[in-house]
């Protein structure tokens, strides 16, 4: 790993809340690989060790990356809306 890529992994601080990813690498079969970073970010990473592409969790493209380390694309998830109470019930005589 060249220090050009971990300055970039540094300058990621942000990590969405609720998902969390772990560091991996695969293996390209053309050569490089595709490096998936605790932020949910995917680089595609050329075999002379520079950056050719790179995909965010919400770019339309990730999914396809995505699913190269067993990924899948979830929908956002909604609160419920609380319940309300509307006054107290009347027990049955």
């Amino acid at each position: 790993m060249n220090d050009e890529i971990a300055g970039r992994e540094a300058e990621r601080t942000h990590v969405p809340r609720g998902r969390r990813f772990k560091r991996h690498e695969l293996e390209l079969a053309e050569g490089g690989r595709l490096v998936l970073n605790i932020d949910g970010s995917i680089d595609q990473i050329g075999a002379d060790d520079s950056m050719t592409h790179s995909w965010m969790p919400d770019d339309p493209e990730w999914p396809d990356q995505a699913l190269r380390f067993g990924l899948h694309p979830q929908a956002p998830t909604v609160t419920p809306p609380a319940r309300r109470a509307q006054g107290a019930k009347e027990g049955r005589w």
